[in-house]
């Protein structure tokens, strides 16, 4: 296979038989998780690919659009799914919610690097990455729905605890949401996690927090198989997966010209090894989706 025209590879590759998006978004998903966003340079992440930094232009019009690619994969599978879940009326909403949590977490847990931190930055607040924020606000409002729906399935059974120890319906999404999202700081802290086994005790305790007693629990943990076995293959992994998705390359007139601080170089120490999947080795402090209390440390 000849050489794709536009797309020269620093490394020679005769054959560009590696996917030069995808090692750019690996590239960069690695730096800016252990150096920074601001410290990190469209020179230091085609280093990292093994690309000439021209070609980076071929696929992205500017390092913002690298940032908004990494956040909109950190977020866009798990509300694909949720949108799936919230058209299945075959299936109880606690095993719904059982299937989106166990998914969520696996997404947060198998991937080689956390991109959550960067939801922190300053520069995420610009209206470059306003389609991020408006997935993650459907995100938060599917977990509010499916939350809202099995404290009304556990009253209508008569299985809601005592008035006291009910989750108030407002809060039972952010209480949802923060459990499976804990699974970030867990991994900064240098935690090394079993994905499958965290995946199954954060989803098991969502339900738990709600007010599910263990029988309720199995009874969604098993009618959530299946929708478990289906969605998670249907769901695409996040960048750093490896297993590139098909995008149009940026015309010539949409690539955005090179800047002085996008030429500056990156010091050796920024240059962390990327990781298999599980998502915790980068060398510098993991981080993940989007906890409020994790920030970006630069080296």
């Amino acid at each position: 296979m000849g050489r794709r025209p536009g797309r020269p590879r620093a490394t020679g590759d005769p054959h560009e038989q590696r996917d030069t998006r995808q090692d750019v978004l690996d590239a960069a998903a690695a730096l800016f998780c252990t150096v920074g966003y601001a410290a990190t340079s469209t020179r230091a992440v085609a280093d990292r690919a093994g690309v000439r930094q021209a070609s980076i232009y071929h696929h992205f019009t500017s390092k913002d659009a690298i940032l908004l690619d990494l956040l909109l994969g950190s977020v866009r599978p798990s509300l694909e799914l949720a949108d799936r879940l919230a058209t299945t009326d075959d299936a109880p909403a606690a095993a719904r919610l059982w299937a989106l949590a166990h998914a969520d977490v696996l997404l947060l847990t198998t991937s080689p690097v956390n991109i959550g931190a960067l939801y922190l930055l300053p520069e995420v607040d610009g209206e470059q990455f306003a389609e991020f924020h408006a997935l993650r606000d459907r995100l938060r409002t599917r977990y509010d729905e499916l939350a809202a729906q099995v404290l009304a399935a556990l009253a209508a059974a008569g299985e809601t605890p005592a008035t006291d120890d009910v989750v108030a319906v407002e809060a039972a999404g952010p209480l949802v949401l923060g459990l499976v999202e804990s699974v970030i700081l867990r991994r900064r802290a240098g935690e090394r996690l079993d994905a499958a086994a965290v995946a199954r005790s954060v989803a098991d305790g969502v339900l738990r927090l709600l007010g599910g007693d263990a029988p309720t629990v199995e009874a969604a943990h098993s009618a959530s198989a299946d929708l478990a076995s289906a969605t998670t293959a249907a769901t695409p992994p996040p960048p750093g997966v490896q297993e590139p998705a098909e995008r149009a390359p940026a015309t010539a007139s949409d690539r955005a010209p090179l800047s002085a601080s996008d030429s500056a170089p990156l010091p050796a120490s920024g240059h962390a090894p990327l990781a298999t999947p599980g998502r915790a080795p980068v060398s510098a402090p993991d981080d993940g989706r989007g906890a409020p209390s994790v920030g970006v440390t630069s080296a």
